[in-house]
């Protein structure tokens, strides 16, 4: 009798999944407490600053940080691209920094609030333009179009008020990055499953 000695969900894979879906539960009790046109103009950042929701948004952003950052060390160990590793952890870092630096306390943090946020998203955006260039799966090009869409409304908030979905672009950019993120996971452990001994039984 043989018998698969892959996992069906490699462990790398479900802890990455557990904490992504964490995040964005929190978020969602975040958004639940507040969805106000205040919240549509300032994003996600609006509930590290209202005290309804600062420490919902902090767990959120600690959970999805560790998940990232265990992830990073998965990238890095399963063979992925050298720059997957590094790209993974600069993103969980700048969680830190984003919740560090509340916008409404002042230009200097304000500036680095929007700075840490951009050049996150810049990264998020690469590791999600490298996974398309890897793969053509279904999965991966629904990150892509998920992404860019959440990422051209956030960029029309920005400058207009008239405008204000600034939170439902930033959610869909998160949602594009998460399932890029499970993409890429499957990509360097599913091979590797497929590839592990069987183990037979007498």
């Amino acid at each position: 009798m043989v018998l698969d000695a892959a996992s069906p969900t490699p462990h790398p894979l479900r802890s990455l999944a557990l904490t992504q879906v964490a995040f964005f539960v929190l978020l969602a009790w975040c958004v639940g407490i507040d969805h106000s046109r205040t919240v549509q103009v300032d994003g996600i950042s609006f509930y590290g600053v209202d005290h309804r929701t600062v420490l919902q948004l902090g767990l959120a952003f600690v959970v999805a940080s560790w998940g990232l950052w265990r992830a990073a060390s998965h990238f890095v160990a399963l063979g992925a691209p050298a720059l997957m590793g590094l790209g993974v952890r600069a993103v969980a870092l700048s969680l830190f920094v984003v919740f560090a630096t509340p916008f409404d306390q002042g230009t200097l943090l304000n500036w680095t609030h929007m700075t840490a946020g951009v050049a996150m998203a810049l990264v998020q955006g690469a590791i999600t333009v490298a996974l398309l260039a890897r793969t053509r799966r279904p999965a991966a090009v629904v990150a892509f179009v998920i992404q860019l869409a959440g990422g051209l409304v956030a960029f029309a908030s920005l400058p207009n008020w008239d405008f204000p979905y600034l939170l439902q672009g930033e959610i869909a950019y998160q949602v594009g990055f998460a399932i890029a993120l499970v993409v890429w996971m499957l990509e360097v452990t599913v091979p590797l499953a497929l590839q592990a001994p069987a183990r037979t039984m007498e």
